[in-house]
């Protein structure tokens, strides 16, 4: 018990506190923020293999510094830039939602009205469910009721596929989109509906979904180097993707564009997201959206619950953005982009004109995001992010679970240790474990190793924990097997007719010797007349 307890004290000051503690006092200079970085993140690209990263900050509602580190190509040398290009994912989708609400500013589309009036012809078969209940509102925050989806790819040499063939004939690994739920009653994420969103786009504005966005959303808000398609431009500064086992990977092009296909730089991130906070240049919405458009954004219907995003913390879905509230804290307004090859993620928070973009390419990039967040929450004063709490429960977690089995390790070896010591002083075989508790020993042991193999991505960016980790996994299976082979070589063997256990050994060393007969009658006891007569 003693060295489980140790070895959790151990872990949590040399693990779990060090990561989500030691930051930056709250309102200094943004040079102790790149500091901590600087000491900070190298590691964690090295333990956690990934190739890079960029940072960019919003501060006072007006894009500040950006800072990269590793590698935009580990094969070339290439270092990561300040302005590299980064497939962004999923960001694309709050991009989209200011499309959207621009259309609804100019009077072209009505947020709570049914979407299927603003489509020239509706691409999702009928259903069970009510078409007219599925509104714009409900397609931007994930309530329509359409079926999840799943992105599709193409090669860049490849034509791309219409968004009405993809909703009504599914692309590579997906099918069909469908009217799975009544809209307005679940939050489900879905894919098609931002591809329904595309072609609304496209049929009120009358051209090109990428052409309208360019126009009325990315060039009016100073995003030099970002768009929806693969501008040849921007190749030669795109990172090389980074697949989890698989190493480099081609940059595959989404076919679902207003739901996954920006290319966008964490400079020009960093402007999209100081754009709802006005500051002494720009008023809120810069230009292209109005505050009252801006604030329709983060406007959460109270009738929808909590959703969980990608095994993180609770966010609360709106117009193209998720929402991390806490009670008497600012409440922080995110997204997020994962993709085969990609991670990336922003933070901002209204209230206080902060905010944050992290770009890697890697898509197992998860526990550095979370840290580079924990870095910058603590030095705005802001809440931690829910990517940061959940992997400091994971951490503790780990932890906790670490200290159990190196308990477990200890007792079991002990006990074995006490009966070879004991059976040796008796000088035969040991007693043999239970077949049946072997058995339990070697599928806990299996357990175990399967579980650590499975949480070691999460919790190896943690300095020492996946060394600990390891080392208890492997003292813990180097008992289990100890206490199945040792009996066995030291002389046991089953016995055959049911009668109990037999040993090899030789068990004459065993026998006691033979004992001398002993005159039972007391030493003082009179003799006999007859024995003193013929003693004399």
């Amino acid at each position: 018990m003693a060295a489980g307890i140790g070895v959790f004290i151990f872990l949590m000051s040399h693990s779990i506190a060090p990561y989500f503690a030691n930051r930056p006092i709250k309102g200094a200079a943004e040079a102790a923020f790149k500091a901590q970085l600087d000491r900070s993140v190298p590691s964690i690209l090295r333990n956690f293999d990934i190739p890079g990263v960029v940072v960019a900050t919003v501060v006072n509602g007006a894009p500040s510094q950006t800072y990269a580190y590793g590698y935009a190509n580990i094969e070339r040398r290439e270092p990561m830039r300040t302005d590299t290009v980064f497939r962004v994912a999923s960001i694309s989708k709050s991009l989209t939602a200011w499309g959207v609400l621009r259309l609804v500013q100019d009077g072209k589309v009505s947020l709570d009205a049914p979407a299927e009036r603003f489509v020239r012809r509706w691409p999702v078969p009928p259903s069970a469910f009510p078409v007219r209940a599925v509104t714009v509102r409900r397609l931007l925050n994930h309530t329509s009721g359409l079926s999840p989806g799943g992105d599709t790819y193409r090669r860049p040499d490849q034509p791309a596929q219409s968004a009405a063939d993809l909703l009504r004939l599914g692309g590579a690994g997906t099918e069909p989109a469908a009217l799975v739920l009544p809209a307005g009653k679940q939050f489900l994420y879905s894919v098609p509906g931002y591809t329904i969103l595309q072609m609304m786009i496209e049929d009120q504005s009358g051209r090109p979904y990428a052409d309208y966005m360019r126009d009325t959303v990315i060039r009016p808000l100073g995003m030099a180097s970002s768009s929806y398609q693969w501008d040849a431009p921007l190749r030669p500064r795109t990172a090389t993707p980074y697949v989890t086992d698989h190493g480099a990977s081609p940059v595959d092009i989404p076919q679902d564009q207003a739901a996954d296909s920006l290319f966008s730089t964490a400079p020009d991130l960093a402007r999209f997201i100081a754009a709802p906070l006005p500051d002494k240049d720009l008023p809120a919405g810069a230009g292209v959206l109005s505050a009252a458009s801006v604030a329709e954004l983060y406007n959460n219907p109270a009738d929808l619950q909590y959703s969980q995003m990608a095994g993180f913390a609770p966010d609360e879905p709106t117009l193209g953005f998720f929402l991390e509230p806490i009670s008497g804290k600012p409440t922080i307004v995110t997204n997020g982009g994962y993709d085969p090859g990609w991670a990336s993620r922003f933070y901002f928070v209204p209230q206080t004109g902060d905010g944050l973009v992290i770009l890697t390419n890697s898509d197992h990039a998860q526990p550095l995001i979370a840290h580079i967040a924990s870095v910058w929450s603590s030095w705005r004063g802001l809440p931690p992010t829910g990517m940061t709490r959940t992997y400091r429960t994971l951490g503790s977690e780990a932890d906790a679970v670490l200290s159990l089995i190196v308990t477990l390790a200890i007792s079991l070896g002990a006990g074995l240790l006490l009966e070879m010591r004991s059976d040796a002083k008796r000088r035969f075989a040991f007693r043999r474990i239970a077949p049946a508790t072997n058995a339990l020993e070697c599928i806990l042991a299996i357990c175990t190793v399967g579980l650590w193999v499975f949480a070691y991505r999460g919790v190896r960016a943690m300095p020492t924990l996946n060394t600990v980790g390891t080392l208890v996994i492997s003292l813990f299976v180097i008992v289990v097997v100890a206490r199945i082979i040792l009996p066995v070589r030291s002389g046991y063997r089953e016995q055959t007719d049911g009668k109990g256990p037999d040993f090899t050994g030789d068990l004459v060393d065993l026998r006691l010797p033979a004992a001398e007969p002993v005159d039972p009658r007391p030493a003082s006891a009179p003799a006999e007349p007859a024995e003193a007569d013929a003693a004399r």
